[in-house]
């Protein structure tokens, strides 16, 4: 169930009944010429409501839209917040759900950034290392990848373009585009988007709806046993 559709008692009951709450973090990142800027936002979104199908007691938290970007950070469409902002979002969600009695929280992040990764790490373990909670923290390609790894292929590629045409087939456009991420080596890049120069990494070609779902699936039942074993 939605936080932001239940009532103060409804959400109060829930709590007190010992249910966990999931906590989507998406991004409006720039996915190439095929898949929406809301990617990274509808893959998190998806898990959570599919894996609250399966546990009554899981209920979901409203998605947070917007991450760190560095790739793709000067591409048409990415809207960014930096690393000290993520970091006080997420913190400050945290303190909130704590403070309404929520023992355990699951964070899913569809964009996978490394400073983004590292912003909400450190979000999640200044919470953990003072308050009464259990968190679990992870990006659900974290969990794809445990299932299926495909050379080469990663920023809306072939296995993020099956993901988004099992979740939002209506929004995947008709390129098949190819790309490849180029490593800059040690140097600091001034423009990050230099490892993107088709905005994507990956060859779409042999995306499917059908593979989507198989790696969707997967997730949901992964996130499902992180939830029964890990946080009980």
């Amino acid at each position: 169930m939605r936080i932001d559709e239940m009532t103060t008692d409804s959400f109060r009951q829930a709590v007190m009944d010992g249910a966990t709450v999931i906590l989507p973090m998406g991004a409006t990142e720039a996915h190439g010429p095929h898949l929406p800027l809301g990617t990274d936002t509808f893959q998190p979104e998806y898990i959570a409501e599919e894996v609250a199908k399966i546990n009554d007691k899981v209920l979901i938290a409203p998605t947070m839209p917007y991450g760190q970007h560095s790739s793709t950070k000067n591409m048409a469409g990415t809207i960014g917040i930096s690393f000290d902002t993520l970091r006080s979002f997420v913190t400050d969600v945290l303190n909130s759900l704590v403070y309404d009695g929520v023992k355990k929280i699951v964070v899913i992040s569809g964009h996978a950034g490394t400073s983004h990764m590292c912003a909400i790490t450190e979000a999640c373990r200044s919470v953990v290392e003072k308050k009464d909670v259990r968190i679990a923290f992870f990006s659900d390609y974290d969990i794809a990848s445990k299932l299926i790894e495909i050379e080469n292929d990663g920023h809306g590629g072939m296995v993020e373009t099956s993901r988004i045409m099992d979740i939002r087939p209506d929004l995947v456009r008709s390129a098949r585009p190819v790309g490849e991420y180029k490593s800059h080596g040690y140097i600091v890049l001034k423009d990050g988007s230099a490892c993107f120069p088709e905005g994507m990494a990956g060859d779409t070609g042999k995306a499917s709806q059908g593979f989507g779902k198989e790696i969707n699936d997967y997730v949901v039942k992964a996130v499902s046993e992180i939830i029964r074993k890990d946080l009980s």
